[in-house]
């Protein structure tokens, strides 16, 4: 049964300090709250050192630092029909040494949108020559089928024979694609398309890099996850600064709830110290802006659709054995969080398999099996950026799309 570790940081009142050459992340208090036994920890990580730094609570790392690492990174970029002038800003912010992968969902009728991101991608390359760059279609046919016969049959739609429709599926496309052309990466993160201030895209890159500097990844797998500073709304023709978006501040309670719940039941205690205050730890369930180790993003499953984010809790509570001892106590437990099948992504709540052969479809939580265990301890890095998260204004519709495949992956 392996450690999970939770951390919330900043990134800093200085975001790169000319002396240090590089962001600065400050450490504030954060909570701490456990499960008993060792299958649950959420850690205080304020022994974060810097040499180069005066203060206890920051550390600095160097631009050679930040460097190295986002040259071994892959940012994937998923975009579906957004405006050409959008999608390049955010393909310029994405640093030079960073490998981009762009998967498209995008019309190809009655104007073939895919191929105007394929010359701006083209042209962006062009502007700096050591750019790495690929882009793929998320409804490519010979894509679907290589898939397929590679094992991952969940992923392709049998009435058409291409990939479904969702950006869970599409990321889980990226990733394979990283893997198969970019062997060499250690790192992979995601970029949503909608972003409109190209200088926030590569202040992301950037702290996750630092994120991953401060996880050494040989020992554990690494996760690192945005909180935006603001999420700005304009409201009566004012210019608001909310702190979370109108999906993130129910999905993130939940995810909250269920962490205080787990760590009630495992110490088997009507009052836990959680029930005296509300747990606020998890504060990035929607964040599209993450980023974690290779090793981690080919072993964990993802949800389809606007699943995919929140299901990473779920998902690693269940590989790292969190529900293990609610399967104990509850008869019920197999037949309630099951899924029916878990090969398929038709739904925005149904993780997916790599392989069928690898995975019972009724049965997503196998600790005693190797290849359910993640093996060594999860780092879970959750940093605020200073920038403000400016995108495309999302409809009600769309609100309530990604509020229900959200809560969806937390209750099923």
């Amino acid at each position: 049964m392996q450690e999970i570790r939770v951390g919330q940081l900043d990134a800093g009142e200085v975001s790169f300090d000319a002396t240090l050459d590089g962001p600065t992340l400050t450490l504030p208090e954060r909570l701490t709250d456990d499960i008993s036994g060792g299958a649950y920890v959420l850690d205080r990580q304020n022994s974060l050192e810097s040499e180069k730094h005066p203060h206890d609570d920051t550390v600095g790392l160097s631009n050679t630092t930040i460097q190295r690492i986002l040259s071994s990174m892959v940012i994937i970029v998923p975009c579906k029909n957004e405006a050409p002038e959008t999608v390049e800003g955010v393909l310029s912010g994405i640093p030079n040494s960073c490998v981009v992968i762009l998967v498209s969902n995008s019309a190809r009728t009655p104007v073939d949108r895919y191929e105007q991101e394929i010359q701006m991608l083209q042209r962006v390359c062009h502007r700096t020559q050591r750019r790495r760059a690929f882009a793929i279609h998320q409804k490519d046919e010979g894509v679907a089928a290589a898939l397929d016969a590679a094992g991952m049959v969940g992923l392709t739609d049998p009435a058409d024979g291409k990939i479904y429709n969702g950006k869970g599926e599409g990321m889980l496309l990226g990733v394979a694609l990283a893997a198969a052309v970019c062997p060499d990466m250690q790192y992979v993160g995601f970029i949503d398309a909608d972003n409109q201030v190209p200088g926030a895209v590569h202040e992301y890159c950037r702290i996750y890099a630092a994120g991953f500097a401060l996880v050494p990844t040989s020992r554990e797998h690494a996760m690192v996850r945005l909180r935006w500073a603001s999420k700005p709304k304009v409201r009566d023709n004012q210019l608001c600064f909310d702190g979370e978006g109108r999906s993130s501040i129910f999905v993130n309670a939940w995810l909250n709830r269920l962490v205080k719940t787990l760590s009630r039941r495992a110490d088997n205690k009507e009052t836990h110290r959680a029930d005296s205050k509300e747990t606020n730890l998890i504060v990035t369930g929607n964040a599209g802006e993450h980023a974690m180790s290779m090793e981690l993003a080919l072993k964990l499953r993802m949800a389809g659709g606007y699943a995919v984010e929140p299901f990473h809790f779920i998902d690693l509570f269940q590989r790292q054995g969190v529900f293990a001892n609610q399967a104990d106590k509850d008869s019920n437990y197999e037949a309630s969080t099951h899924y029916e099948d878990n090969n398929g992504m038709s739904t925005n709540t149904k993780p997916l398999y790599q392989r069928r052969d690898r995975a019972p479809p009724i049965a997503p939580l196998i600790t005693s099996s190797a290849h359910r265990s993640l093996e060594k301890p999860v780092c879970i890095l959750q940093i605020r950026t200073l920038n403000p998260h400016f995108h495309r204004p999302s409809d009600a519709q769309h609100i309530r799309g990604m509020l229900e495949s959200g809560l969806g992956a937390i209750y099923h």
